[in-house]
């Protein structure tokens, strides 16, 4: 189902599964059985339907089970506005920016969001450029990212916004407060908050 996610926003929707499911560390959401949550997210942000982001750019999120982030015990994708440079960020990664999401547990980008103040704020983000959404975003986080690495799906977070160059596509965004990054590069991030734009 669609639900509001803040009072007069246009652009502040979430799409909550009907059945309990926990969040991104539930098991079930990486199974065959499981919906493909972010398509029908994707789909339901478009012109005329029931959550259309009126932003020039669409952003999807999904937090960590971080309990000082998340605030409800059920599974929900944001759907909102991408905060205005970040696209234009991540088309200047493009090129090195990875499609074989065997490669995308190493491909880190440096990306500058903002607070909740409005304040300029970098973190880094491991960023796969898929051509369409048909794939279980989860499963491929789970089977690229998080058993290669031994890290938890309970502290990752995932972001999609389209790809502008190219081909098109999307890019999918990945990122989790441990993130190994180079030195003198910015930190992980549990949250989507940085990336995306309800008010």
């Amino acid at each position: 189902m669609i639900l509001n996610g803040g009072a007069g926003s246009n652009h502040d929707f979430l799409l909550v599964p009907s059945c309990r499911i926990s969040g991104i560390e539930c098991p079930f959401i990486t199974t065959t059985n499981a919906p493909n949550y972010w398509l029908e997210a994707w789909n339901n942000a478009q012109s005329g339907q029931p959550a259309h982001v009126v932003y020039p750019h669409i952003g999807l999120g999904i937090n960590s089970a971080d309990p000082t982030i998340r605030m409800q015990d059920q599974l929900h994708i944001h759907l909102a506005g991408i905060h205005s440079g970040i696209q234009t960020q991540l088309n200047n990664h493009d090129s090195t920016i990875t499609n074989n999401p065997a490669r995308w547990r190493n491909q880190v980008v440096p990306v500058w969001g903002l607070t909740s103040t409005g304040q300029p704020a970098p973190r880094s983000y491991r960023v796969l450029h898929v051509a369409n959404l048909n794939e279980s975003l989860f499963r491929l986080l789970l089977d690229s990212v998080v058993r290669p690495t031994g890290a938890t799906m309970a502290a990752q977070i995932l972001a999609v916004t389209p790809r502008l160059v190219g081909s098109g596509g999307f890019y999918v965004l990945n990122s989790e407060p441990g993130l190994p990054v180079a030195p003198g590069q910015p930190g992980g991030t549990g949250t989507v908050d940085f990336l995306l734009a309800y008010a």
